[in-house]
């Protein structure tokens, strides 16, 4: 039988698991802001082919799953858990409320998908940070954080 005080425990670490990689996420995501610009990071989702040559190289080019990756760094960035500019509201469309109340689930998501190798390295400690640059390494971290994050999430929100 399960006791309060086991429950309550378990709702700790879910919770600080969840905080802390959603913060190591937004650092991730704010470095690489910080590395490609403000105008290389929108221009990697709204028109790939005017992004830098260095930034493109860096993500082995750039295809539809990184513009969704990096739109997810964008969302994190302006949402609650970044710089708090927008946050679930009834005046909100509802689809812009789905988004940011499963917003470290989809970039979860898109990680385990696309990019599970680089991403399960970041998280086991296998990756060697000193053979990427510093966009490919942030780039990461924000993965992996977004990915451990909606772990927790689902496993704090999971009935038993």
């Amino acid at each position: 039988m399960v006791h309060v005080k086991e429950l309550n425990n378990m709702a700790t670490w879910q919770k600080q698991l969840k905080d802390i990689s959603m913060a190591l996420a937004v650092i991730g995501g704010l470095w690489m802001v910080a590395v490609v610009g403000i105008g290389d990071a929108v221009s990697i989702i709204t028109d790939p082919d005017s992004v830098d040559a260095q930034t493109a190289t860096d993500l082995g080019g750039i295809d539809f799953i990184d513009r969704v990756a990096v739109a997810g760094v964008v969302v994190t960035l302006v949402s609650g858990a970044g710089l708090g500019l927008i946050s679930v509201s009834s005046g909100n469309p509802p689809a812009l409320n789905v988004i940011l109340k499963n917003y470290s689930l989809i970039i979860g998501f898109v990680a385990l998908s696309a990019f599970s190798t680089e991403v399960f390295d970041t998280i086991s400690g296998n990756r060697d940070w000193s053979s990427f640059s510093d966009v490919q390494n942030s780039y990461m971290l924000f993965l992996a954080g977004s990915l451990t994050s909606g772990v927790a999430s689902l496993l704090m929100n999971r009935r038993n």
